[in-house]
Formats: C-alpha cells, structure tokens, sequence
C-alpha cells in the first residue's frame, strides 16, 4: 500500500470515511461504557469504585446500590440524573437512610394515613419503583422476582451481601470474547492505516503495539478485579487510558498524513 500522503483523492476520501466511522463507533462505545458503569458507586464520573463494584461486587445492599445506580434515572420524569429535583433527591437520600439503619418495618409503611405520605412504601409507589417490581407487574421488562410491593421483598435487597458477589463468569466469558475479537480487529484496521504513515517507524509502532496492549490490560483486568478485587482495578483504568490514547493519536496521525503532510517532489 502506497503511503497515505501519495494516495489519489478517491482512497484519500476511502481512508478518511472509514476513520470517521471507526471513531464514532469508538465514541459510542466509550458512551456506553460510562452509561452502564460510572453510576456503580452512586457518584458521576468513572472511577475505581465503579470497576470495582462491576467486576468483584459489593457488600453494599443492592436495593442502595440501585438508587445510586441505574435507577436512579427513573426517580425524575426525564430519566436525566442530572435533572433530578431536591425532592427527588430527598427521596433517593431517604431510602438510603432507612437501608443504613437495618430497613426497620415500622418504616416501611406508617399506620397513620398522613404520616405514610412519607413512607418508603409510598416513595416507591411515588417514583414507580413498583410498576416493575411486583409480582402482578405487566409493564415490558417487569422484575417479578425483585418486587417492591411489600416489606419482605424489599428487606431481601436491603440486607448487606453477606460477602461481594462478583460478575457471572458466564457473563464475563461473553463480554470477553465479544471485545477481544471486536476490538482486536478494529485495532488491526487502525494499526494498517498507521503503518500507511510516514511517521517514524518507533511511533509508528508504539501505536500499533499500544493499541494491541491496552485491549489486553483491559479485558485481562476485569478478570483480575473479579478474583482480586480493587489492588487490580488501576490495571484496567491503564488500559483504558492507553487504549483511548493509541487510538487518538492513531487517528490523528494518520489524518495528518492524508491531508497536511506535503509529497516530497
């Protein structure tokens, strides 16, 4: 393949059409990684925690760890967490509380009809928690074995895991595979593209080698975090920095050499 600089206008054109898609797919890709993940802890923002939490699990009871996590959207009528009222937030401050003192029953719905305008009964009905979790519950994608209707299904999430329940391995497996072919081949593209390039053959090749290592780092990490825990959760924080880094300047650089670079005569 001739280099990227020396190319007609047509593979110019060919080149470039594919970087932008690959890209945008990459930006999806990270999009969703933070729309699914960086909620883990209850904060905005990917941290440690979060790979922590997703990979090797937590003690912390999961009814708590859904108010702060993905649930925590539907606690406002946008679903946007960043829209949530100081009510909403109030609410979501008040089940937590109650889940910290032990979820006592008395709590959970009042006798007195006014006093239970306040309960965890009726701000889960409020927010409608218990349009998907309850047992008699039709709307599409119903949790039927996690109800929130009564006291007894909502104590079972309440409680502290006895000890943290990390990701299925069957899941992980899946998860695994799917982004090592994935990302393995799209880092094979990039890199031919890279290689395409008049930059010197020591950055050329840090890039190809980067890209290819930071998919392992990565993928390798969550199985580490799973058995290990949080000493082997900056592993795959590395790897993700190396691996948006690699495909950065991959990009970068080789749309220098298609539009800016000038042909020697």
């Amino acid at each position: 393949m001739k280099p990227l600089c020396e190319l007609d206008l047509p593979w110019k054109l060919l080149v470039t059409s594919f970087l932008i898609v690959l890209s945008s797919g990459f930006l999806m890709a990270e999009l969703y990684l933070q729309h699914t993940t960086e909620m883990a802890d209850g904060k905005e923002g990917m941290s440690m925690d979060d790979v922590v939490i997703t990979f090797h699990g937590s003690d912390m009871p999961k009814l708590k760890q859904q108010i702060y996590g993905p649930m925590k959207k539907y606690f406002t009528e946008s679903q946007d967490v960043s829209k949530l009222k100081a009510d909403e937030l109030a609410d979501i401050e008040k089940i937590a509380a109650w889940v910290d003192k032990g979820a006592p029953k008395d709590e959970f719905q009042y006798e007195d009809r006014e006093k239970n305008k306040t309960s965890i009964s009726m701000i889960l009905n409020l927010r409608g928690c218990v349009d998907c979790h309850a047992a008699d519950a039709t709307m599409r994608g119903n949790k039927h074995e996690v109800p929130l209707d009564t006291f007894d299904g909502v104590y079972k999430v309440a409680q502290k895991n006895p000890k943290p329940v990390p990701i299925d391995k069957g899941r992980l497996l899946s998860l695994s595979h799917i982004h090592l072919l994935g990302m393995g081949m799209m880092f094979m593209l990039l890199g031919i593209v890279v290689a395409s390039t008049k930059w010197p053959v020591w950055l050329r090749a840090s890039l190809i080698v980067g890209g290819h290592l930071s998919i392992l780092l990565d993928i390798f990490g969550w199985w580490g975090v799973r058995q290990y825990g949080a000493p082997l959760a900056p592993v795959v924080m590395v790897g993700g920095g190396l691996m948006a880094a690699s495909f950065g300047l991959s990009v970068a650089g080789s749309m220098w050499d298609l539009w800016i670079r000038k042909v020697k005569a």
